[in-house]
């Protein structure tokens, strides 16, 4: 018998009055064996989490409710229906979860140490002292350095990877037999990635541990999962072994992920006329200021930096998170305090001033996430409009309107979302929508922070094709911020790859990837293979 079996799942939400009731999962069925690793992969509202959550009953229960036919038996005991008794002696102790985002799962108040010590004194009644020694126990099994150290510290101290370990570590406290981990690497770096992988697989090994893994990222389930589970619509489409969903899948869904990136096509449309050239570029964050406030450490961000853009020429930057590409970008759209040189041309290679309007109006930025960046009290129409607003004041409302629209077109959306607000729209949509801001005052230069780090393969896939349009037609010139490497690869004619607030590496991009001359270019290579 399996250890764990989800037979004929189905799961629902009660709609506002007057409305349907929303069906999330229909007729899910699996087996987890022990030792074993499921992957379940498919785009957003595919139905993964909530197919996860429905184990350990942690849907918003009575809004959410089971199918009558629904059945999840964990070790021969029903887990739908059971008593709130009985999942919390389950939760945290047999069957651990991971969350997606683990600083909206951490608590901002509380040290790393308290917060894995009270798993361990709730379910395994260990004292203080013991509980102390486990926490740091635990957090040198998962790889934090200086663990001693960190135990004091809170969450927002520490970096994405350190708080996923952090995650790992409560998870595991209790010793669990099934770990689900709902898309534990989703905005982590290509090498942290790998690092999380490894010590999942490690700690399978160690506690005999079977894992449901959830993705929408193929190449990362690829690597872990014995068996593969493919869902869409709250179904499943198509499952079984590793090697017959990758070599031999049946399901169009399958094919369609498995081949998200293969069909686009890198253009070669560049210009010799450069746009931008920046020159020891500088930014430097004080960390430590003396009784008098002068500063007396400071961390350079950025660390003469030199480049050059050309006209309808992407250039893709490549680090790991703290690498300063973030701030790089920053700092060319003139965000941030910054030193060096930069010079920026219009259409006509007149030279503008970084302290003018009209620079605003010629390089623009898109941000990483676009939920966080569109004011959610602004409709769309609002949104797009404000930089006509402030750039181009003389336009009736009319033709602010035409050109909203005609940008909103150009992005594959229709008029019908003008009165419409942030949150009514998916990420891919969102993603649009600011890549249509950006684009209403007619820019030169587009600067992409990590555009497609959050999205599904699919839409992954669409987004980068949408922006290699859109470069063709305008002949932009993209600074492309990313961890992911074949997004990079797709999208770039040359790379630089940033470490520690410095280019180690510049070359065109089957340079880079063919011939690496730094082995920490290689690392990043080899992590996104």
């Amino acid at each position: 018998m399996a250890l764990l079996e989800v037979k004929h799942l189905g799961v629902g939400f009660h709609g506002a009055d007057g409305e349907k009731d929303k069906t999330a999962v229909a007729d899910v069925s699996f087996a987890v064996e022990a030792g074993e690793v499921l992957g379940v992969v498919g785009e957003s509202g595919s139905g993964k989490s909530v197919t996860a959550l429905s184990i350990l009953g942690l849907l918003p229960y009575p809004k959410a409710f089971h199918t009558p036919e629904s059945s999840v038996r964990f070790a021969g005991r029903e887990l739908v229906g059971a008593a709130e008794e009985e999942l919390r002696r389950v939760r945290g102790n047999e069957i651990a979860f991971i969350f997606q985002e683990p600083m909206s799962s951490l608590n901002p108040l509380h040290t790393i140490e308290k917060q894995i010590g009270e798993t361990l004194t709730l379910h395994r009644h260990l004292t203080e002292k013991e509980a102390k020694k486990e926490v740091l126990r635990l957090l040198k099994m998962t790889g934090i350095k200086n663990a001693r150290e960190r135990m004091k510290a809170y969450p927002f101290e520490l970096s994405g990877g350190q708080r996923q370990r952090v995650m790992i570590a409560m998870a595991i406290a209790n010793h669990p037999k099934i770990l689900i981990a709902d898309e534990p690497t989703t905005a982590l770096d290509v090498t942290i990635q790998a690092q999380i992988i490894d010590l999942l697989m490690n700690l399978r090994k160690k506690l005999d541990m079977a894992i449901i893994f959830i993705s929408h990222d193929l190449r990362l389930v690829h690597k872990i999962a014995d068996r593969i589970a493919v869902m869409k619509d709250g179904r499943i489409v198509e499952q079984g072994s590793r090697a017959k969903i990758f070599e031999n899948p049946e399901s169009d869904y399958t094919k369609k992920l498995i081949n998200a990136h293969s069909d686009l096509k890198l253009h070669n449309n560049i210009s010799d006329d450069v746009v931008l050239s920046v020159e020891n570029a500088e930014v430097r964050f004080p960390i430590k200021k003396s009784f008098w406030g002068g500063i007396k450490q400071e961390i350079r961000a950025v660390d003469g930096v030199s480049f050059e853009l050309r006209r309808g020429e992407t250039l893709g930057i490549v680090g790991e998170s703290g690498s300063g590409k973030t701030t790089l970008g920053t700092a060319v759209v003139n965000l941030i305090k910054s030193g060096g040189k930069f010079l920026v041309k219009d259409k006509e290679n007149h030279i503008i001033k970084r302290e003018s309007k009209s620079f605003r109006k010629t390089v623009q930025i898109v941000f990483q996430d676009p939920y966080n960046s569109l004011n959610p009290r602004m409709n769309i129409e609002q949104i797009v409009a404000e930089g006509l607003e402030v750039h181009c004041p003389r336009l009736s409302a009319n033709e602010k309107r035409e050109r909203v629209v005609k940008v909103l077109s150009e992005v594959g959306l229709e008029t019908e979302v003008l009165n419409k607000y942030p949150h009514e729209f998916s990420g891919g949509q969102r993603q649009r929508i600011a890549i249509a801001r950006a684009l209403v005052l007619e820019p030169q230069i587009l600067v992409l922070d990590e555009p497609t780090s959050a999205l599904d393969v699919t839409i992954q896939a669409q987004i980068i094709d949408l922006l290699q349009k859109i470069q063709q037609k305008n002949m932009l010139s993209y600074i492309f911020i990313s961890h992911d490497m074949k997004a990079v690869r797709v999208m770039s004619d040359r790379i630089a790859v940033m470490k520690d607030g410095k280019f180690v590496e510049i070359g065109n991009r089957d340079q880079i990837f063919e011939h690496p001359r730094e082995e920490y270019t290689r690392r990043l290579i080899n992590a996104s293979i």
